[in-house]
């Protein structure tokens, strides 16, 4: 009962903390936008400045670099310079916030809180105990909470590249029709043709954008190169350069090339469902043939050596709690090839 209430506090000082982060957001949001676009504008500026160097540049701001690549593909709002910062905004929120209410919590116990084995002893209080050093696990809490933002987004971007490489074809089909147009126009009528599904919909606005608004044309083969790594497939890269060419030579050949792009994906396409039909009991082993597996195995062995005994050798034991975690991660490694196998990207391999 106690410890339920101590959650219940946790949780009512996660509220404090997000209330207060409420109130004072819009005041934030004034200022993030025009610091957004100034680091962006001169991140960009430096790169242009030193040219050669631009490799130095990139490595100093790998991580700027590498979230706004993810970002750009998974925020269907996304906004150079700004999205970065609302994100590193929000994981350190979830930080603070986590942090503050787990240590306030633990402030308010009567003793200290000790962590044993949960299938043992569980969660103890030993009373009379200072407090000191109860930061810790607040700390730990805290960076757990705050990377999971991170790695939702990666996931997130691992779906959404699947997604692309198939959602080009439709690119592909609707920019046929209007290649009489200069090539931001295209990207832009294409765009609005295209549904909100598709994850295409923002880059390709962006992709426009910057087809319409480029200072020299190694800004254009940058942000266009980023659209097509954002999918990476080799029919990306393929669309990027017969839009890079007809941006230099003009359109007068543009139709025919993406025409033969659309047919070249379009056996492709055909392959993989041929494929795919026959690995999908393969594939449906893999997703839920170890669990059937393991459940079975663990069904015997708690028939031979009784639940009491069985439960006790793997939860009490070190060498069981070992091959426990062995077992539990293979499982998760295996679903996800076989997730990965399910749904191939769009590609030539």
């Amino acid at each position: 009962m106690d410890l339920l209430l101590y959650l219940l506090r946790f949780v009512l000082h996660l509220l404090i903390v997000w209330g207060m982060w409420l109130l004072i957001k819009p005041l934030i949001e004034r200022h993030l936008r025009q610091v957004g676009q100034k680091v962006d504008f001169r991140i960009k500026h430096k790169m242009s400045i030193f040219g050669k160097r631009v490799s130095s540049v990139k490595k100093r701001l790998w991580l700027y670099r590498h979230l706004d690549n993810l970002l750009y593909f998974v925020h269907r709002k996304y906004e150079p310079g700004i999205s970065v910062m609302r994100f590193v905004m929000r994981t350190a929120l979830v930080f603070i916030a986590v942090f503050l209410s787990g240590l306030l919590t633990l402030s308010e116990l009567p003793g200290r809180l000790s962590f044993n084995n949960p299938f043992l002893e569980g969660i103890t209080f030993n009373e009379g105990h200072s407090i000191q050093g109860a930061w810790r696990f607040p700390h730990f809490m805290a960076v757990i909470s705050a990377t999971i933002p991170y790695f939702r987004m990666r996931y997130i971007y691992a779906q959404r590249k699947v997604h692309g490489s198939y959602d080009l074809l439709d690119v592909v089909k609707i920019s046929t029709k209007f290649t009489h147009l200069s090539v931001d126009s295209i990207l832009d009528r294409t765009a609005d043709f295209l549904t909100d599904k598709n994850v295409l919909k923002g880059p390709l606005k962006l992709l426009g954008a910057a087809f319409s608004n480029y200072s020299n044309e190694k800004e254009l083969v940058e942000e266009a190169g980023r659209f097509s790594n954002a999918i990476g497939t080799t029919f990306a890269l393929e669309f990027i350069s017969d839009l890079l060419y007809a941006e230099k030579e003009g359109t007068r050949y543009l139709k025919s090339s993406l025409m033969l792009l659309n047919r070249s994906m379009e056996q492709q396409r055909e392959t993989i469902l041929t494929v795919k039909a026959g690995s999908r009991d393969a594939i449906s082993l893999g997703l839920y043939g170890n669990l059937l597996v393991l459940v079975s195995t663990i069904g015997t062995f708690m028939y031979m050596l009784k639940p009491d005994v069985y439960f006790q050798l793997q939860f009490e034991t070190t060498v069981g709690l070992s091959f426990l975690m062995v077992i539990v991660s293979g499982l998760f490694i295996s679903f996800v090839i076989s997730t990965i196998l399910a749904r191939p990207k769009l590609d030539y391999h």
